[in-house]
């Protein structure tokens, strides 16, 4: 059996026209830190003729369907606050160590919850991966087309300082698209499964509110969910023509 979870964190009008309204006027905001308020969005810069990069809303659809691996490290965030996922950590996982065959969306999960009272919305100290890892991920592994993290951002306090050495700027070159406040259901293991993402399709739009759906084995198993064709039985096929008379229906409405 497949399960179907939603991994997504929910948003309100007001917060997006909030935000969007700071975009449109050209504000800065929230710097490299990131805004829970937003709900999962999916996050992916255009540096235009510095070159690198797109916009959510062209992301071809075969990219958006994916294998999804989970790299769950917890455990050391609730110990650490600050954590940082290092390369040499990160190795550990097959799912970093080694390329996938299929397009594959990383899910990097901390355990973050939200803190109480946040101040403008903005949220800067929280676990994060670490600038090698980044590079790594967007050099060395060609068939991770996404990141994720239940985290509202995808940068670190080793990255959030600086304007181009950032986990965004070099994932967004590669074509690496990343997906921020993932709600990380706990039936969600950590292979097996295979993930939908559905961007907002919002033109020139950098950053859009995203809905994201697992599709994983009910019970533990070796075995993983595909996507494959059944030969359809012929029962199956039969028209809703010879179902409903819809030109009897129609000539009841007529009368009526």
């Amino acid at each position: 059996m497949i399960a179907v979870l939603d991994l997504t964190t929910p948003t309100t009008w007001t917060e997006m026209s909030e935000y969007f309204l700071a975009v449109q006027k050209h504000w800065k905001i929230c710097v490299n830190c990131g805004i829970p308020g937003l709900g999962t969005s999916m996050h992916l810069d255009n540096f235009g003729s510095a070159g690198g990069g797109t916009y959510p809303a062209v992301i071809p659809p075969e990219y958006l369907l994916t294998r999804l691996k989970i790299i769950d490290v917890s455990k050391q965030a609730k110990r650490n606050p600050d954590f940082v996922l290092s390369l040499s950590i990160a190795m550990q996982w097959p799912a970093i160590k080694r390329d996938s065959q299929e397009p594959t969306l990383l899910l990097f999960k901390f355990g973050w919850v939200e803190p109480p009272n946040i101040k403008r919305g903005c949220v800067c100290n929280m676990p994060g991966i670490s600038f090698e890892l980044a590079k790594w991920i967007a050099g060395n592994l060609s068939h991770v087309v996404g990141v994720a993290t239940d985290t509202p951002t995808v940068e670190s306090h080793e990255t959030r300082e600086f304007t181009t050495r950032t986990n965004a700027n070099v994932l967004g070159r590669a074509g690496v698209y990343m997906i921020e406040n993932v709600r990380v259901h706990k039936k969600v293991p950590e292979q097996g499964c295979m993930a939908l993402a559905l961007p907002l399709k919002m033109l020139q739009s950098v950053h859009v509110p995203t809905r994201l759906v697992a599709f994983c084995p009910t019970r533990q198993t070796d075995q993983k969910v595909v996507m494959g064709l059944r030969k359809t039985d012929m029962t199956e096929m039969i028209s809703r023509d010879h179902e409903v008379k819809l030109d009897d229906l129609m000539a009841v409405n007529s009368k009526a």
